[in-house]
């Protein structure tokens, strides 16, 4: 089975470095410039437009600084959508809930696993598609318009600040993008959980990316799962219980020092809780 890496450890080229702001001349880069930023600080309600001036601060691996969507597991940490689809589509900027609108002379670029780089260092791994969902319907009620159209998610593989009118680059083809099913990405995500800690339920729904209510699709996956040697024993309840579908969990969480005893029913989540790499 082909793996194919979480954003949570992003593939990292062996061929420059995140800040650099060349690239071989066989990679297709895409030249443009920030329009809009904006912050998130409570989801789905309408973002903050920063000033002309302001600089948004950014983390590797974390997120956009104040804003609500980051989070080291998660692949929705910025949503950058084109300028040239916003005006296509007659819909302003930041009703869609985006992060960053650029301008692009290449727009066909701009997709799933390339990077976007600004001048100043900063660099997204763009990881999938944001597809239009209910906290849109106010500005975009037909729904089939913005399939593809809305923009693109990502992960700050290198932080530092981004401001209105920054020259950008995007390099296509520069990460393998990510899957577009959730169970494919449930899949590449578990391996990235390390030994001796655990996720909960819904660490795993912020990982794969979708809605804290697909908890209850989980279970369905781990037993689908259980042939494939994952780490599966690494995922509990909300409450840090092991989970009973899960063969030899409590010897395999013992083997690696998260629990005590082999009869033990949960982990100590205080201690052993995975919240992606620091």
């Amino acid at each position: 089975m082909r793996m194919i890496s979480s954003p949570s450890q992003p593939a990292t080229p062996a061929s420059a470095s995140h800040a650099a702001w060349w690239w071989p001349a066989n990679k297709p880069v895409l030249n443009g410039r920030v329009e809009h930023l904006y912050l998130q600080p409570v989801r789905g309600q309408p973002g903050v437009a920063l000033a002309p001036d302001a600089a948004m601060r950014c983390k590797a691996g974390l997120g956009i600084h104040g804003d609500v969507h980051a989070h080291r597991l998660s692949p929705r940490q910025v949503l950058v959508t084109l300028a040239s689809e916003l005006r296509d589509l007659r819909i302003a900027p930041g009703a869609l809930l985006e992060n960053i609108v650029i301008s692009s002379d290449r727009p066909e670029l701009f997709r799933p696993g390339s990077a976007l780089l600004t001048a100043s260092g900063v660099e997204i791994r763009l990881t999938m598609f944001c597809e239009p969902c209910k906290r849109i319907a106010p500005v975009a009620a037909d729904f089939s318009r913005l399939v593809h159209r809305r923009g693109v998610l990502g992960v700050f593989a290198t932080g530092g600040e981004i401001r209105i009118g920054d020259a950008v680059r995007l390099i296509g083809e520069r990460y393998t993008p990510l899957p577009e099913s959730a169970y494919q990405k449930f899949l590449a995500f578990v391996p990235t959980i390390p030994p001796g800690r655990v996720v909960r339920y819904v660490d795993v729904t912020v990982a794969i990316g979708v809605a804290g209510g697909f908890v209850r699709a989980l279970p369905g996956y781990i037993r689908r799962s259980a042939g494939l040697g994952l780490p599966l024993h690494r995922i509990v309840n909300a409450r840090g219980a092991l989970l009973p579908f899960i063969p030899g969990q409590a010897g395999k969480l013992l083997a690696e020092g998260v629990i005590q005893r082999s009869d033990a029913a949960t982990v100590d989540l205080a201690a052993f809780l995975w919240q992606g790499a620091a």
